[in-house]
């Protein structure tokens, strides 16, 4: 199997053999690097790769993302804070880890994506989605990440949005990344039910100006 992904087309092909078996709408980088004061946006870099793994992702660069989405959280009302569930099984403060009071602003962002101000039970915010599906550069070829080599700091993922949208059941609209590559979720669950991303899958990224052309 073989992952093609068009970024100019917004087009992800699943190959068996030589033959198409599938295809995908996604949505990647810009074509031209961009000007986010956080993150300059910047393209899906062409280049062929191979799949490594799947992980809840987490990172300090983006505010939302510092905890792993799913991460168990507990009300405080009567302390204006949030509680997140540590991996020891003890419970942190949210308010410590943002250094400031974030639970009216947590409502806020449940409403805006699910039409509820509330404290969600569960972390939802992560901008990477439940679980991001990581690649890198194979320069020796045996299809193992080996010490000289590295995960790309782009990825598959879906969003925050996207994810409220198909819990909804409303229409999922992709939107340009900062050169990760954005699935809707019902996409990303098939992808891996057909094993497309299976560690050692070749993916390639083709320059913005290729297009698909079906056999």
């Amino acid at each position: 199997m073989e992952i093609h992904f068009y970024p100019g087309q917004h087009l992800l092909i699943i190959n068996r053999g030589n033959i198409k078996f599938a295809q995908f709408e996604a949505m990647g980088g810009p074509a031209k690097v961009g000007n986010d004061p956080v993150m300059a946006e910047e393209p899906t870099w062409p280049g062929v790769y191979v799949i490594d793994k799947a992980e809840a992702y987490r990172t300090p660069t983006w505010p939302t993302s510092k905890l792993a989405w799913g991460t168990k959280l507990r009300d405080m009302p009567s302390k204006q804070d949030i509680w997140y569930a540590l991996p020891s099984g003890k419970w942190g403060s949210l308010n410590q880890l943002y250094n400031s009071p974030v639970r009216s602003a947590i409502m806020e962002m449940h409403k805006e994506l699910y039409g509820k101000a509330i404290v969600p039970e569960a972390w939802v915010f992560n901008d990477f989605g439940p679980i991001a599906i990581r690649w890198f550069k194979d320069l020796n070829g045996n299809k193992l990440l080996d010490s000289i080599e590295s995960l790309s700091g782009q990825m598959f993922h879906t969003t925050p949005d996207n994810e409220a949208e198909t819990t909804l059941g409303s229409p999922v609209r992709l939107t340009l990344s900062h050169g990760c590559i954005h699935l809707k979720p019902n996409d990303r669950n098939r992808l891996f039910a057909i094993g497309a991303f299976k560690r050692g899958t070749s993916f390639t990224v083709h320059k913005y100006h290729e297009r698909y052309k079906a056999n």
